[in-house]
């Protein structure tokens, strides 16, 4: 179908849509936090294992020598295909005639109202996998038209079982487990500790009601901010909690990540910055059409734009298109701790 703009430019409801996805997140807690938004003018990602890692210490030079050359990383290169993601929705014929007279800015309300729904639909699949990419370390997708799988190379002894289930008991130690399970990330990852620990509410309240955490003045449960200044004290990082639903392409809604599992993870991004990995928006072929309008400094990431039909019934459909994958930069930086 051919584009229709008089009441938008593809330009300006792309901007719209951007802005839209961005807020959707934000408000909702997404775990972009961890794996920051990255846009990248390509449909593929080059990254080497690694890269988000440790670097070597510079070297100590005498007076009037030149530096040290810092030697390139050995790390294993990989070159990601971005998949394609999008979704449409139709103005429909009756609410067309009932927009026909009204004015222009009716019309326009309703597909920003549109765009809104459908970039939010994007916006909360894309989410689905960065739950999936920090539970298993591998961005996995298999609805009933399409397959694939990524494995980002974290270690097998970073998906583990606690010795002891929290849900075995109130007297299970719950420092003891957390403590083993951050001290085995810091061996992976040259003495890096983690900077912080996703759970569900369902984890937390199994580990608030350990015996360890229990006030002795009052008998009940330490409140979060004692919690966190105790597992700060005994070296380990604070809690996060994180208990986004959605719904997914079947209808159903279903958990981000999983509830019975603690994800030991690098302190969430700053600036758009992240150790963990990023969420790669690349460029899809509808953002280099000519009469989609966009420039070339904002073509990678989502865009939006309305069609319409030329024949009988006229029908006029708002569309999205977006190319991305959330990637694990450097996967030894995530371990999954099963505790219920």
């Amino acid at each position: 179908m051919p584009l229709w703009t008089d009441i938008l430019e593809p330009a300006e409801l792309t901007g719209f849509a951007r802005a839209s996805l961005q807020a959707h997140e934000d408000k909702n807690g997404s775990l972009e936090r961890y794996l920051t938004n990255q846009h990248v003018d390509d449909t593929h990602v080059e990254v080497v294992e690694g890269e988000h890692g440790l670097q070597e210490a510079a070297e100590f030079r005498a007076f009037d020598a030149e530096p040290s050359i810092a030697r390139q990383s050995q790390g294993k290169g990989h070159k990601l295909e971005l998949p394609a993601l999008g979704q449409k929705l139709p103005v429909s014929e009756y609410r067309a005639l009932r927009l026909r007279n009204a004015s222009d800015e009716a019309y326009r309300k309703h597909i920003l109202k549109t765009t809104n729904q459908i970039v939010r639909a994007v916006a909360d699949r894309m989410e689905i996998l960065r739950g999936v990419v920090v539970d298993t370390g591998k961005a996995t997708v298999n609805q009933r038209n399409f397959y694939f799988s990524d494995d980002f190379g974290r270690p097998a002894e970073h998906n583990i079982t606690a010795s002891q289930l929290f849900s075995a008991g109130t007297s299970i130690s719950r420092l003891d487990q957390l403590l083993a399970a951050a001290q085995l990330y810091a061996e992976t990852n040259n003495g890096t500790q983690p900077g912080s620990m996703l759970m569900s509410t369902r984890v937390y309240n199994s580990i608030r009601i350990g015996d360890e955490f229990v006030s002795v003045t009052t008998g009940r449960p330490m409140g979060r901010s004692e919690i966190n200044a105790i597992l700060v004290d005994e070296g380990l990082p604070t809690i996060d909690i994180y208990d986004r639903r959605i719904k997914n392409y079947e209808g159903v809604t279903s958990r981000v990540t999983k509830d019975d599992t603690i994800n030991f993870l690098p302190a969430p991004g700053a600036g758009g910055e992240s150790e963990l990995g990023h969420t790669y928006w690349g460029t899809t072929l509808t953002a280099t059409e000519l009469d989609w309008a966009i420039e070339d400094a904002e073509r990678a990431g989502i865009v939006a734009g309305v069609v319409k039909t030329d024949n009988v019934p006229v029908i006029a459909e708002v569309v999205t298109d977006a190319i991305g994958m959330p990637i694990l930069g450097n996967a030894a930086l995530s371990l999954a701790l099963k505790v219920l």
